[in-house]
């Protein structure tokens, strides 16, 4: 049995075994039933518990590293906070006004790292800032920001910032309140594709060695001679297991001071989580050409991004002391949202506009209240990542953003190999590709629509040959699976076979079919979940059809 202790295979205990760096050319096929099968026997370096972007992080370096690693989640990778962003690699323009340059500066170079290792999944994007008389920063407030937030970049900036007059920014974005408005600034950040992100992560943390599982969640958790030892339910089997390590880290995001009471009962809070809300509008009610900035009536920053034929609008910044399972959407979010895109933009939307919504649970680390108050106010909450070692050997990873992850997870892999003891390889989690360039360079048939070849790499990589082969063997596999919704049988079943559990795993998290609760229609819904990948009878068809629309009425639902 591979496990703690096993030197043989591993080395001596101060030094694990060199790896290649070369990466290999294929993810092992994403088998839950082997997985299950050796979280169980093995015991394991290293377990990490969340299957968001920070846990997938964490086993990805760890697994590089030397580490024999094991990674569950609750529910699907990416199911909770990491694919309910505003969907941003960015600095943080907003975090100037707090000062906070440091997070600033570190999240601009982590947002270099990942346009260089997931090129696919990111994209360079301008945003506009627009400056309006009558309230709001003046001119020179956001060319002092935009200047500053240019020189935090430094040899990592993706473009130098603009100044636009009034006319030359209704000429760059026609859909601009033109009363009031003074210019535009121009500045550079990058998009990405979040919920790609995390299951690629945890994609490559497999193919450096990790044993990785859904629907696996953790209970009780006690000490064990050489580590912990937790219970987990198998919710697939629905029966219970033991999962052993030497050491854990707690990335469980909202719900990490769940398995914090669990290690060490008692302990203050670590967390003062806030909600943060989308809704989303057709793109024929807000024409946006690019993502711009907006200042909401109370000062802060929201953004309208247009994403297809969609746009949505967020995010806002609350705490409203409700369960962080709570995902519904509060009618004075949509309100808010609606008020600050009327306000900045020439629209006229109402609330019968809103075709969808969605929401997410911030995991950020208490903080101390300004002179006076008695807590801090959401947006004066440090966006700043802590690693806690809640118990001997068990780490917890709160706080941070999306685009710091990759930070995060190298910092808890050193605190833990620092206690194991353990002289590991350097961290090479920012030099590594996500997608191995190895296996690209099969490219589409010729005549392949040209938007389903990008939408196909910006999915997968290199990995998108998968696709083009099908393509070529299968020409109706090219072409849309429905009508009005454009994905190809050979992408869907392509990404069906990542894991997938349910209609929502596939549509939500590994097609990233459409921003959260932007309506599919059931045609569309039940084609994709009749692709033989999934082998799936008519009877779960219909369950799954029914679960999703259920599933996705209940993460936008709307609460008076």
């Amino acid at each position: 049995m591979k496990g703690l202790g096993d030197e043989k295979k591993r080395g001596s205990e101060g030094t694990a075994q060199p790896k290649s760096k070369r990466p290999p050319r294929r993810t092992p096929p994403w088998d839950r039933a082997e997985a299950r099968e050796r979280l169980e026997a093995e015991a394991w370096d290293l377990v990490v518990v969340g299957g968001g972007i920070v846990g997938a992080g964490v086993a990805r370096d760890a697994a590089l590293r030397g580490l024999s690693v094991a990674l569950v989640e609750a529910g699907d990778w990416a199911c909770g906070t990491s694919s309910r962003t505003t969907k941003f690699a960015h600095g943080g323009l907003r975090y100037l006004e707090l000062l906070d340059f440091g997070l600033v500066r570190e999240a601009l170079a982590e947002r270099a790292t990942l346009l260089s290792i997931a090129p696919h999944l990111t994209r360079a994007t301008p945003f506009l800032l627009p400056v309006y008389g009558g309230g709001g920063r003046p001119s020179w407030q956001l060319r002092a920001g935009l200047a500053l937030y240019d020189a935090l970049a430094g040899g990592t900036r993706l473009g130098r910032h603009a100044m636009l007059d009034r006319p030359g920014a209704l000429a760059r974005e026609p859909l601009l309140e033109p009363d009031r408005l003074r210019g535009a600034g121009v500045y550079w950040d990058a998009r990405v594709r979040d919920a790609r992100l995390v299951v690629e992560t945890v994609a490559d943390a497999r193919r450096a060695g990790a044993v990785a599982a859904t629907r696996c969640a953790v209970g009780a958790l006690e000490r064990w001679s050489r580590g912990w030892v937790a219970e987990v339910t198998d919710r697939i089997a629905e029966e219970g297991f033991s999962l052993r390590g030497r050491a854990w880290v707690n990335a469980t995001g909202p719900w990490a001071d769940e398995i914090r009471a669990r290690a060490a009962p008692g302990r203050p809070s670590l967390l003062r989580p806030t909600k943060g809300v989308h809704v989303v509008v057709s793109r024929d009610s807000l024409p946006l050409r690019d993502p711009t900035a907006l200042f909401a009536p109370d000062g802060r920053l929201v953004f309208a991004v247009p994403e297809g034929r969609w746009a949505y609008l967020g995010t806002t910044d609350t705490v409203d002391g409700r369960m962080v399972d709570d995902v519904s959407v509060a009618e004075r979010d949509v309100a808010y949202l609606i008020e600050a895109a009327n306000g900045a933009l020439a629209s006229d939307l109402e609330r019968s506009d809103v075709v969808g919504a969605w929401a997410g649970w911030r995991p950020l680390v208490r903080s101390e209240p300004a002179s006076g108050r008695s807590a801090a106010a959401p947006g004066e909450i440090s966006r700043e990542e802590e690693v806690e070692e809640t118990a001997p050997g068990l780490w917890t990873v709160v706080g941070g953003k999306l685009t710091t992850f990759r930070a995060m997870a190298e910092e808890a892999v050193d605190r833990v190999a620092e206690r194991l003891g353990r002289r590991l390889g350097p961290c090479v989690t920012s030099e590594r590709p996500l997608v191995s360039p190895e296996v690209g360079g099969v490219g589409p048939p010729a005549g392949s629509d040209p938007a389903a070849v990008a939408r196909a790499r910006e999915l997968f990589g290199p990995d998108a040959d998968d696709v083009f082969a099908r393509w070529r063997e299968e020409p109706a596999s090219a072409e849309p699976i429905a009508a009005g919704f454009p994905f190809t049988p050979a992408e869907v079943d392509r990404a069906a076979r990542e894991m997938v559990h349910t209609l929502e795993d596939l549509v939500d998290r590994r097609l990233l079919a459409l921003p959260g609760g932007a309506p599919i229609e059931e045609e569309a819904l039940r084609a994709v979940a009749s692709i033989p990948a999934l082998g799936w009878d008519e009877d779960r068809v219909d369950a799954e059809v029914s679960a999703f629309r259920h599933g996705r009425s209940r993460r936008g639902r709307l609460r008076r």
